[in-house]
């Protein structure tokens, strides 16, 4: 059973966004088990200590970035029920991804052209994360 984790530098501060993410993790958490994990922003050594740890792990890892791969809903559907991996994401603070990050993904996958703040693109995957398997699944979620 596939499961999903994203690594998140910086605090959800808005809780507009904070409400809407747990919403989005709550309905993933019925077919996928999720965990969002942040990692603060402070010390540099420390962080990149902690997203190697998560490098390194098993599965399939995801930098999500604006230069990475474009895909429509459908096709990001697709990509995650094809890889039928555990999958991590990393979504990147003020000062983007670590090195470590960047050189250690399998995927680089970008949420839009435009640079968004982390927690923005945080609502964003896990939207999309929750439309992927509603697509899988054939729910009415995902309209044509």
């Amino acid at each position: 059973m596939m499961s999903i984790k994203i690594i998140i530098i910086g605090k959800i501060k808005e809780k507009v966004y904070q409400k809407r993410i747990l919403e989005y993790k709550k309905w993933i958490k019925l077919d996928i088990q999720t965990e969002i994990i942040i990692l603060k922003d402070s010390n540099t050594k420390k962080l990149d200590q902690k997203l190697s740890s998560y490098i390194k792990s098993e599965g399939h890892k995801i930098c999500v970035s604006e230069e990475g791969s474009k895909l429509s809903s459908k096709q990001f559907s697709k990509f995650i029920f094809d890889i039928n991996q555990d999958l991590t994401f990393f979504i990147g603070g003020p000062r983007g991804h670590s090195e470590i990050v960047r050189t250690g993904a399998n995927s680089i996958l970008s949420l839009s052209n435009m640079t968004l703040p982390h927690e923005m693109a945080l609502l964003v995957l896990t939207e999309q994360i929750f439309r992927a398997i509603s697509i899988q699944k054939g729910s009415k979620y995902h309209r044509e």
